[in-house]
C-alpha cells in the first residue's frame, strides 16, 4: 500500500486507491484508535460533503468505521470545507471530516481532516494515523459502538455565522451574480447573499453531483463573465466545488485572482489599523506585484511553500491576521480557521461598500509582474543541487533580475514534468531566461 496522505487529505479517483471504501472504513477506524490513544476525547466526529455522487458511499463507509470504534457521527450533509471546521469546533468533536476533490472533476473524490480546533490536522498526526491504518493496529480499539446522527440543519449555523462577519445592512446596492460550481455553496450560499442584498443572481447550483465544477465556478469562470455583463452586476462570485476558495468578476466581465483579493484586502486593513504586525502571507506562486502593493502602504509579505496547509501555518506560528494565495484560497484568521470562499467574498463585498469603489478601482492596487512557465519532460527527478550546469544557469539569472524578478523551479507532484516558473518586469527577457533553464534541463534529465 502507498502513501495514503497528500499536502490536502486523501485525494483520488472514486472506488480506485486510495478512494476506496475499505480505506475510507479504516480511516474511520484509525483516527479513532490515534485520537483515543493520545488525547482525551470526548467521543464525536463530524461529517460533511460535497455534490459528488460518490460522497454517499464514502461517508457509510467512514461513519461505519468511526462508530465500530465507538465515536458517535454526527452527518452535516453537503455543506462547504469550511461549515465543516466551523462545525466541528462548534459540536467540541474530537475530529471533523470533509468527503470531496475541491476542484477537481465529479469522478474523482477525496478525505480531508479537522482536528477539534477547527484547523486541519497536524501532519504528524496524519502521519500517526496513517500508520495505524495501514498495520490495522486499530483492531484493540474494538469494545463500544457508536451511533449516527442527522445533523443536516446545523448548516443554519454556519450560514448565520459567515452572514455575521461584516456589519449588517451594508450590501443593499451591491448587485451580484453567484456561481456554486454545481458543488457544496449551492446549499449555503442563497441564504448568504440574499440576506445581504436584493439583486442576487444564482448560477450553477445543481445538487446532483455530476457537473460539479464542470465548465463553471472558480475553475472555469467564462460563465460568470458573461452572467455579470448580462445581469449588469457589480460583482460576481464564482466558487470551486468545496467553496474553500474563490475567483471574482469585476463589473466589466475581468476576473480577479487571489493576489487580486490579497492585496484589495491586505491594503484596506493595514490602511484601517485592522491588520497587526501589517504582515500577510502569500505563497511562492503569488506574484511580485503583490509584494510591491503591499509595501507601498507599509506592509509586508511572508512567503511559504505551496498550499494553504503552510500558510495556515505561517499564520498561526506568528499571529497573521491575512494569508492566501493565488489560486483563490484565503485565510482571514480572525474569522476563520481554514480557506473560507464565503467569508473571502463578503469581505470584498464590505470593502467595497465601506469605500464607495467598484471592484473595477479596486483592483488597481496592484500590478502584475509579467511571468511565463514552461514545463519540461523529464526521464527522472533528480535534485536540482546535483546538477552543476543548472545551478550555475539558475544563479546567473537571479542574478540578472536582481530585485526585479525571481525563478521558481520544480517538480510536478503528480508528472514526469520539470516546471519552470520566472517573473520579471521585461518579458522579452524572461522568456528568454526562461528557454535557457528549460534546454539545460533538457540537457541533463530530458527525455
Amino acid at each position: 500500500m502507498g502513501k495514503l496522505f497528500g499536502t490536502d487529505g486523501i485525494r483520488g479517483a472514486a472506488n480506485h486507491f486510495p478512494m476506496t471504501v475499505d480505506i475510507a472504513q479504516s480511516l474511520g477506524l484509525a483516527t479513532t484508535a490515534i485520537l483515543s490513544k493520545n488525547f482525551d476525547v470526548r467521543k464525536k466526529m463530524v461529517i460533511g460533503k460535497d455534490t459528488r455522487m460518490s460522497g454517499d458511499m464514502f461517508e457509510s463507509a467512514l461513519s461505519s468505521g468511526i462508530c465500530a470504534g465507538g465515536f458517535d457521527v454526527y452527518r452535516v450533509g453537503i455543506v462547504p470545507t469550511p461549515a465543516v471546521a466551523y462545525l466541528t469546533k462548534y459540536f467540541e468533536a474530537d475530529a471533523g471530516f470533509v468527503i470531496s476533490a475541491s476542484h477537481n472533476p465529479a469522478q474523482d473524490n477525496g478525505i480531508k481532516l479537522f482536528f477539534s480546533d477547527g484547523y486541519k490536522m497536524p501532519d504528524q498526526m496524519e502521519e500517526s494515523i496513517e500508520t495505524c491504518l495501514i498495520s490495522k493496529c486499530y483492531d484493540d480499539n474494538l469494545d463500544s459502538y457508536g451511533r449516527i446522527y442527522d445533523k443536516e440543519e446545523t448548516k443554519q449555523l454556519y450560514i448565520d455565522y459567515v452572514k455575521s462577519t461584516i456589519p449588517a445592512n451594508q450590501t443593499k446596492a451591491i448587485s451580484m451574480v453567484i456561481d456554486c460550481a454545481n458543488g457544496a455553496a449551492s446549499t449555503v450560499a442563497h441564504d448568504i447573499f440574499k440576506s445581504l442584498s436584493p439583486s442576487v443572481t444564482m448560477i450553477h447550483t445543481q445538487t446532483d453531483g455530476a457537473s460539479i465544477n464542470q465548465d463553471c465556478g472558480a475553475m472555469d469562470t467564462r460563465s460568470l463573465q458573461k452572467n455579470v455583463l448580462e445581469n449588469k452586476a457589480d460583482i460576481g462570485i464564482a466558487f470551486d466545488g468545496d467553496a474553500d476558495r474563490l475567483i471574482l468578476c469585476d463589473h466589466l466581465g475581468e476576473p480577479l485572482d487571489g493576489d487580486h483579493i490579497l492585496a484589495i484586502c491586505g491594503r484596506h486593513m493595514i490602511e484601517n489599523n485592522r491588520l497587526p504586525q501589517k504582515t500577510l502571507v502569500a505563497t511562492q506562486y503569488s506574484n511580485m506585484g503583490l509584494d510591491e502593493a503591499i509595501k507601498e502602504c507599509g506592509g509586508n509579505v511572508v512567503r511559504v511553500l505551496n498550499g494553504d496547509r503552510y500558510v495556515i501555518e505561517k499564520m498561526r506560528d506568528h499571529d497573521y491576521y491575512l494569508g492566501g494565495e493565488a489560486s483563490g484560497h484565503l485565510i482571514f484568521k480572525e474569522q476563520t480557521t481554514t480557506g473560507d470562499g464565503l467569508i473571502a467574498a463578503l469581505q470584498v463585498i464590505n470593502i467595497m461598500q465601506e469605500t464607495g469603489q467598484p471592484l473595477s478601482q479596486l483592483k488597481q492596487c496592484i500590478s502584475f509582474y509579467p511571468q511565463v512557465i514552461r514545463n519540461v519532460p523529464v526521464s527522472e527527478k533528480k535534485d536540482f543541487q546535483s546538477l552543476p550546469g543548472l545551478m550555475d544557469k539558475i544563479v546567473q539569472v537571479n542574478e540578472s533580475l536582481g530585485t526585479e524578478g525571481r525563478t521558481l523551479i520544480r517538480y510536478s507532484g503528480t508528472e514526469n514534468k520539470a516546471r519552470i516558473m520566472i517573473e520579471g518586469k521585461n518579458e522579452k527577457i524572461i522568456n528568454e531566461y526562461a528557454d535557457i533553464l528549460a534546454k539545460e534541463i533538457q540537457k541533463h534529465i530530458g527525455v
